[in-house]
Parts: structure tokens; C-alpha cells; sequence
């Protein structure tokens, strides 16, 4: 079953990274630099461009976001944890985000989309009652998943478990924490534990990790959205390496 990438930045780097694509959707009418950079990538990995009407795209688009390209790809390729681990092993940084059974596609992505810029060596998520890598995640990533490893594993406290072993200390996110970001130690080799939207972080998994931390706040609202949270945390790890 084949999966549709939305977008033109997400088409563009999937084009760039090599990734199966066997059909390049460009609706009607739709110009502009970005797409000539589609159409000449298509065309230097020999993947065929049609022109659509514009309803086609919006008819099978999830969130009507695609903003004229669409490539019709093979479904996407999950990473074994093992070579994760194994390609971050002699690196005395290296930073691996776990999410926590997130289930809105939006976040997964805009969080593969942080940890890819942040420098991240993967993301892992669980195998069910979560977020999978489709087309929402795809074009919220804006391209970054198709550079990012993403691990997808059934137990999510084995997966800390495997990560501690091979040297991470594993952190976890929660509003609950006595410990502020800014005072941990979030350096070197760090594991990024992020909970469920609303839930947070289950009762096994967050008593798993080796440290709870938390994000100061301000203002009248409690917490940031999940994925804007691990974006400040993980790029307060990207400051702690500079």
C-alpha cells in the first residue's frame, strides 16, 4: 500500500534522501521556485510528474495542506533501535527522543521535524495506541523524516531499558518534576523521554527514567504543547554541546 507525502518541502527532501517514490502529484496552475526544484529533482531520479486538477490533491489531501504536490511514495521504513544505538555507540553526545504513545500525527512530526534540526541520532515510538509516520506527520515534518530514524518498538520501558545499557541517561518530561530543565543535567548522551497529550508519561515509564524534569512557566497557562516542549528541551541539549 503506497503512502502520500503532502507538501513541498516534505516532496523535496524525500526526493533528496532517495526515498521510493513512484509518482509525483502537481496540481494544476501550482508555480514557484519550490516546485521547479520538485520537478528537477523527479526528473534527475527518474520519477515520473502528472499533472493533476487541483480537487484531486484536495480530495485525498488529510488536512487539505498540500499545497499543490503530493508524491505517492512506498509506505515508510521503520529503523531497528539496534542501529540506532549502534550509529550513535562511540559518540560522547548523542541525543535519541522516545515519545510516549503521542497519538496526534501533527506532533509527532513537528517533534521529528525539532529533533532532526536539533542534530537527534532518532525518535522512537510504540508499535500501538500511537501516532504512526503517515502524511500528517510527513508534512508537519517538512521533510525531516525522511532524513531522521525512527525506531518503532512494542514496550516502550524495554526500549529505556536498551538506551541505559548503551550509555544514555534517560530524562523524562513532567510538569510534575521538582527538578527545572535549566538545572539537570542535560548534556552528553541523553535519552528524551516526551508523554501523551494530556496524559503525559505513564506511571512504569516515568518511574523507568532516571531523572524528571520540568519546564519553568510564567504565564497563566500550565504547560506548552507537547511538541513545543520538547523543542525547548531538546535544543537546551543542543546549548549545553556549544
Amino acid at each position: 500500500m503506497s503512502a502520500l507525502i503532502e507538501g513541498r518541502n516534505a516532496v523535496i527532501e524525500a526526493l533528496r534522501a532517495g526515498i521510493e517514490i513512484t509518482e509525483v502529484l502537481i496540481a494544476s496552475g501550482t508555480k514557484g521556485a519550490p516546485v521547479e526544484d520538485v520537478r528537477r529533482l523527479a526528473a534527475e531520479a527518474g520519477v515520473p510528474v502528472k499533472t493533476v486538477p487541483r480537487h484531486v490533491l484536495d480530495e485525498r489531501s488529510v488536512r487539505g495542506a498540500h499545497q499543490g504536490v503530493a508524491a505517492e511514495a512506498a509506505p515508510f521504513v521503520y529503523t531497528p533501535l539496534a542501529e540506532i544505538i549502534a550509529s550513535a555507540a562511540d559518540r560522547p553526545r548523542s541525543l535519541v527522543v522516545v515519545l510516549d504513545h503521542l497519538t496526534d500525527e501533527g506532533n509527532l512530526g513537528a517533534i521529528a521535524r525539532s529533533a532532526e534540526v536539533a542534530g537527534a541520532d532518532g525518535l522512537v515510538v510504540p508499535k500501538a495506541r500511537s501516532a504512526q509516520v503517515g502524511a500528517v506527520a510527513q508534512k508537519t515534518s517538512a521533510g525531516a523524516l525522511a532524513h531522521l530514524p525512527v525506531a518503532r518498538e512494542a514496550n516502550i520501558v524495554q526500549v529505556l531499558g536498551r538506551l541505559k545499557d548503551a550509555g544514555y541517561w534517560v530524562i523524562g518530561a513532567s510538569e510534575k518534576a521538582d527538578m527545572v530543565a535549566w538545572e539537570a543535567p542535560l548534556e552528553g548522551r541523553i535519552a528524551l523521554v516526551m508523554g501523551a497529550e494530556g496524559e503525559g508519561l505513564a506511571r512504569l515509564v516515568e518511574t523507568t527514567c532516571d531523572l524528571l524534569v520540568r519546564l519553568p512557566v510564567a504565564g497563566s497557562v500550565e504547560s506548552l504543547n507537547v511538541a513545543h516542549a520538547a523543542s525547548v528541551l531538546m535544543f537546551e541539549w543542543v546549548r549545553r554541546g556549544t
